[in-house]
């Protein structure tokens, strides 16, 4: 008995205090990737604290603990059953969200699919133009991935800019921010609206993978290049999200891009 009120205590705490302590202060956008993993860490360590609570009370329902009193047993069983369909709930929920989190990408690949006017592969990644008045850049994780992009993002964007804005896209791809996003939608469906927690993992990892996919080109495609590509977008659409990470990419000291370093080896 005092197991599972420990355990669960130690879940409400991480479920109510995780999103003020990790949401403080400003250093979650010089450092978006570690963030992101403490997020995850104490998601997945309340859930382990919340299915141990109710594995432990589960069994003392079926009778694999020895109660002190019959008004301890009562407990118990209430407890366990208890546990035993709020865990049936949440799986039905995960299973009945799960599908319309993915047919958001199917919602993508057959909006953008039937106006493309070539392909052409890349580094494993397939490159769709679409054609389009609107600056777009898509990633569209798949059997196949695919990084959607529109006929006027190549007209307003330089070649170098263009580049950066593809090795944002593929960094999504690579580091698997998909299932990063489609964790915060279920755990914000799983939680009472009450309860901030889950719109804050919601919110926090949709920027911060964004920074991690910026992070990500700048060290490849050159920082000065994505940051002139997003301030280009951010003007174009008056999105002043990302002009604000065009200012971030500026004020921090980056190294050569990978291909720029191994080109001056070369020459040498």
């Amino acid at each position: 008995m005092i197991a599972t009120g420990s355990f669960l205590a130690a879940a409400v705490l991480i479920l109510l205090f995780s999103p003020l302590m990790l949401t403080a202060g400003r250093w979650q956008v010089r450092r978006p990737r570690t963030a992101l993993t403490l997020w995850f860490c104490a998601f997945f360590a309340g859930i382990g604290f919340a299915v141990t609570s109710a594995a432990i009370a589960l069994l003392g329902a079926v009778g694999g603990v020895n109660p002190a009193s019959s008004g301890e047993a009562l407990v118990l069983t209430l407890v366990g059953w208890l546990s035993l369909g709020v865990l049936a709930a949440v799986i039905a929920l995960v299973s009945a969200s799960a599908e319309p989190l993915a047919d958001s990408w199917r919602e993508a690949v057959g909006r953008f699919a039937p106006v493309a006017v070539s392909r052409e592969h890349s580094h494993g990644v397939t490159l769709v133009w679409f054609d389009s008045e609107e600056p777009v850049a898509c990633a569209v994780p798949s059997g196949e991935p695919e990084i959607f992009l529109s006929t006027a993002l190549k007209e307003l964007l330089s070649d170098p800019q263009l580049r950066a804005v593809i090795e944002h896209e593929r960094a999504h791809l690579r580091q698997h921010h998909g299932w990063a996003v489609r964790i915060a939608e279920i755990n914000a469906l799983c939680l009472p609206k009450r309860f901030p927690a889950g719109r804050a993992l919601k919110r926090a990892t949709l920027l911060l993978i964004e920074l991690i996919a910026d992070d990500a080109a700048a060290r490849r495609a050159g920082a000065v290049h994505l940051a002139n590509a997003l301030a280009t977008m951010g003007h174009n659409t008056a999105d002043p999200g990302l002009e604000l990470r065009a200012d971030r990419l500026t004020l921090r000291r980056w190294k050569k891009p990978r291909s720029q370093r191994a080109a001056a080896l070369a020459r040498a």
